[in-house]
């Protein structure tokens, strides 16, 4: 076992945070201000780093469509073979990093908002689905309007429809799917998680992550605005490569 002793101090990196969970001042009887031992808390906000992990994946599961495409043309079932299941699993992996991203996005989110004691409770009794839970904080949060609200919960239910078939796959066999692009019936996992997918739910994700840190309104509780401000930074550089590559996001 090694005798050293790691290097003094709290290694930081540019975008975590830092917080002094408990900090004690007294004034001892020679009126010298005397403090408690000081301790640091860190963290890390992971929806930048799953977002870019899921863009990641995204080129790679464009990388295998183009490739898969070219094989339909030379009519090599060998290498549309191959090339569908690397467009398939490409693309699970990119869907579902840019889930974890909003429930990221959530978990850091929810800090801010006043849930009501009463909806949380409702949530755990009826046992509310994740996708609505996230949009009905997200409601409170940015004070989104109803159509704005509705907008993002459908938005939300069919992103995490998504991430539920790659968490939960079905045993067995199932009916088998038309791969649109490749024009032929097959499994359905090579059709549900084929790049036109992976890419709509990565740029959905990536949308709502920045319409609503981005919006502004001043009826957002300070520390919030804070957090968002704090976030953006690093979301745009995502925005700036989505757009070069893609087009405007919706």
């Amino acid at each position: 076992m090694s005798d050293l002793k790691p290097d003094p101090g709290v290694f930081l990196v540019k975008g975590d945070t830092v917080s002094v969970p408990s900090l004690t001042l007294s004034v001892n009887e020679q009126g010298e201000v005397e403090a408690s031992p000081i301790y640091l808390n860190v963290g890390i906000d992971m929806t930048a780093y799953w977002l870019d992990i899921a863009y990641k994946h995204l080129l790679a599961t464009e990388s295998a469509h183009k490739k898969l495409m070219v094989a339909k043309e030379e009519k090599d079932n060998e290498k549309i073979a191959r090339y569908l299941k690397k467009e398939s699993i490409a693309g699970m992996q990119s869907i579902m990093a840019a889930s974890i991203a909003l429930d990221a996005y959530y978990s850091s989110i929810k800090q801010h908002v006043d849930i009501p004691q009463e909806t949380i409770n409702i949530w755990r009794e009826n046992g509310t689905a994740r996708y609505k839970q996230i949009s009905e904080v997200f409601r409170m949060g940015f004070r989104l309007k109803p159509p704005s609200s509705k907008s993002l919960r459908e938005i939300l239910k069919q992103n995490f429809r998504f991430r539920d078939k790659a968490v939960h796959p079905s045993p067995g066999t199932a009916a088998p799917l038309l791969h649109v692009e490749l024009n032929k019936v097959t499994d359905w996992r090579y059709a549900t998680f084929r790049f036109n997918n992976a890419k709509a739910i990565y740029g959905l994700s990536l949308s709502i992550v920045l319409k609503t840190s981005t919006k502004p309104d001043s009826k957002i509780a300070d520390s919030l605005k804070a957090f968002c401000e704090k976030l953006i930074p690093r979301i745009k550089p995502l925005e700036r490569k989505w757009n070069k590559r893609f087009g405007d996001l919706l």
